[in-house]
């Protein structure tokens, strides 16, 4: 489609949402009340102890994460006067029984919440809704917007960039796999996930990333969504709603979603059109005190600007079901005996996949250093954030670093 990068030049804007545990020293969920109560940016997410931290816009990864940062460090100094920690992990720490997970409690006008999260919790456990992770949100900017719309055969611009937004999601969707293949860091989880006997018995799982397999952070269905116009990817969400598969656009767990600004409904979307794309699919790192490393906030920029002009495929239904099992099967952990299906129908192991992609990447954009970052978790054995999980274990990494984090 287009090439026109230019270091100089803004590309997308970026929001960050961590979720994330309070713990107590001893690697229990803490029972204290939810901290910052009237706060826009550390506010409660499914249950009292699980917190979620949000950014506003950065024109860049470092200002995103130099945000989340700032108010990771204000919520660490409040709880630390209770003896509590922030848990620097996707999988949930020791967990006795469903008295342990609180569902956040909201009155007034918010009662509403407190009811959908219940409902949340009857429908999946509450137990599975302990998994954390870290959001990110794009916005394309409206200079590369506009400047690819000139170039395009498009008349309308509105029409342009839902276009554009539409068949980034659809391009997300068939390539986010390689997110969970370089970015998974839960491989392992205290038995009590798992079975309430086997509480402080630590479990290594057959996955890189618990939430992003195949039990972890999805509908009992597979969604298959349209991508003609937003009218009807917003219609193909309200059948689900319809028949009460969903109870609203917010139950939808899928890794990519289309949002607009302001409150997330779908007659906003329509009326407002996108706003930004929300990626879903990203394991809190606990190598990095923020929960996410700048360097993987830029690969993600990276693959949506390498989908942005160059993937002009519309997904069929059928498709969009091949690549939600590939989805599902990247969060394995056995990258060179794991395989995802191509859309030729042709199955590649996962480390052989994820060097192609980043090699046609290396081609699009020339060598980087966020892309030799990228190649080097598949080059080298036991590179991946999974892999340095699991080998650090003999250390009594969960205490040593978990809990400290």
């Amino acid at each position: 489609m287009i090439k026109l990068f230019d270091t100089k030049n803004i590309y997308g804007t970026f929001g960050l949402e961590r979720e994330t545990l309070r713990v107590t020293s001893d690697g229990y969920m803490a029972q204290t009340p939810h901290p910052f109560p009237d706060d826009e940016h550390i506010v409660k997410d499914f249950c009292e102890n699980q917190a979620e931290i949000n950014t506003g816009v950065h024109s860049t990864a470092h200002g995103a994460v130099n945000e989340l940062k700032k108010h990771s460090k204000r919520l660490k100094g409040k709880i630390k006067k209770h003896g509590e920690s922030l848990w620097m992990y996707s999988n949930p720490p020791y967990i006795k029984n469903d008295d342990d997970i609180p569902v956040a409690i909201y009155e007034g006008d918010q009662k509403s919440k407190h009811s959908y999260r219940k409902y949340l919790a009857e429908k999946y456990g509450k137990y599975k809704m302990t998994l954390s992770g870290i959001h990110v949100n794009y916005s394309l900017s409206e200079e590369l917007l506009k400047t690819s719309f000139s170039k395009s055969d498009y008349s309308d611009y509105i029409e342009f960039k839902s276009y554009s937004y539409l068949r980034l999601a659809q391009g997300l969707t068939e390539y986010g796999w390689i997110i969970n293949l370089l970015l998974s860091a839960s491989p392992v989880c205290d038995g009590s996930y798992l079975n309430p006997k086997q509480i402080r018995e630590t479990v290594i799982t057959e996955y890189a990333s618990v939430r992003c397999g195949k039990e972890g952070y999805w509908n009992s269905f597979t969604p298959v969504l349209s991508y003609d116009s937003i009218l009807s990817y917003a219609d193909s969400i309200q059948k689900y709603i319809d028949s009460g598969s969903l109870a609203g656009v917010g139950e939808l767990y899928y890794p990519i979603r289309l949002k607009p600004k302001g409150v997330n409904r779908l007659n906003n979307l329509v009326q407002n059109g996108v706003n930004h794309i929300e990626l879903r699919n990203i394991d809190i790192n606990p190598f990095a005190e923020e929960g996410i490393d700048v360097r993987d906030l830029e690969f993600l920029e990276l693959l949506m600007l390498w989908i942005f002009c160059t993937y002009n495929k519309k997904l069929s239904p059928a498709d969009q079901i091949r690549a939600v099992e590939n989805l599902k099967n990247s969060a394995l952990y056995d990258i060179d005996n794991t395989t995802i299906l191509a859309d030729n129908n042709k199955k590649e192991s996962l480390r052989t996949a994820g060097l192609r992609i980043l090699g046609e990447m290396k081609d699009f954009f020339g060598e980087s250093l966020t892309l030799q970052y990228q190649s080097q978790k598949l080059i080298e054995q036991d590179a991946r954030y999974a892999d340095i999980v699991r080998a650090n274990l003999k250390d009594n990494y969960i205490n040593k670093v978990i809990i400290g984090g």
